[in-house]
């Protein structure tokens, strides 16, 4: 009885250790999927939004301040995806670390001597090629983060020259008012003039 009771343990506990191991692997795996889907999508939104704007400003006469509202626009959505792609970096952090603990600990109950340092020898040789590849990762993140940084130094000059030709706009407006107000205050003497000379005759 108490060793059908030890076995009925030991397989309960196989159990819970293959679901806890398969758990991890699928954690890691999913947050590797998410972190591609949008590595993908802000790769294509990067590029065309930067290509798109480069176009509409060598085009004739570009409308500098409609440029820069289509590139804010495309921008926020760009970032928003970088946000979720950094998340996605962090949570591929934290999972495969639970990832690699799993494997040490399974690797560690292995009772076999020989076994066991073999597998321990197996996950620490995968893990130094996982850390290359995170390592790796790392800083072609860190790439995308000054391009990035560049596309916000960039939409701030496009800003400031939409400023700047609307201000240029409101300069040639404000001469057009002036001329406008000269002509009204030459007829406003005219009206004056006469009218001190009706005044006069009377």
């Amino acid at each position: 009885m108490v060793c059908l009771i030890g076995v009925v343990v030991l397989s309960s506990c196989r159990t819970r250790t293959t679901k806890s191991a398969m758990k991890n692997a699928e954690v890691l795996k999913s947050n590797l999927d998410s972190f591609d889907k949008n590595r993908m999508k802000l790769s294509a939104n990067l590029v065309e939004s930067l290509e798109e704007a480069g176009e509409a400003l060598q085009s004739e006469n570009p409308d500098i301040p409609e440029v820069s509202k289509d590139f804010e626009k495309e921008w926020r959505s760009i970032m928003n995806r970088y946000d979720k792609l950094k998340k996605n970096f962090g949570d591929i952090g934290d999972s495969s670390q639970a990832y690699f603990d799993e494997l040490n600990s399974l690797s560690s109950s292995i009772n076999n001597t020989e076994l066991r340092q073999s597998e321990l020898a197996a996950n620490k040789e995968l893990q130094v090629k996982w850390d290359k590849t995170y390592q790796e990762a790392d800083i072609a993140i860190n790439k995308v983060t000054k391009v990035l940084e560049d596309g916000n130094d960039f939409h701030m000059v496009l800003v400031a020259s939409s400023i700047r030709q609307k201000l240029e706009q409101n300069v040639q407006d404000l001469k057009n008012m002036s001329e406008q107000a000269k002509v009204l205050l030459a007829d406003l003497k005219v009206f004056s003039d006469k009218g001190r000379e009706i005044v006069e005759q009377s």
